[in-house]
């Protein structure tokens, strides 16, 4: 079977990726996954840092943090893939300098 992305996954992703990249990160051990519903998932090359994006959702797991994005807590997907990149940069950022 094959695995469709939405579009907020395929936008999101790619957003992420650009963020990354003006701090001098990028994504490593990207993947598809999923039984019952199909998710990215990876990790911030050389950090601590692992992701999943989900068809109308994000989080992601830093040492001491764990933070999810949902659907129902913005007014918008564009909304939710904002304040998820938001966070995870700023978690990157916080663990470079630590």
């Amino acid at each position: 079977m094959k695995r469709e992305l939405t579009s907020f996954q395929t936008e999101c992703e790619t957003q992420l990726a650009a963020a990354l990249e003006r701090v001098g990160k990028q994504v490593a051990n990207r993947r598809i996954d999923g039984i019952s519903e199909t998710y990215i998932t990876g990790n911030i090359k050389d950090q601590d840092i692992a992701f999943w994006i989900y068809a109308d959702g994000a989080d992601f797991q830093a040492p001491n943090r764990h933070q999810i994005f949902e659907r129902p807590d913005y007014a918008s997907l564009d909304e939710l893939a904002e304040k998820f990149i938001g966070a995870l940069v700023q978690a990157v950022d916080r663990q470079c300098t630590e």
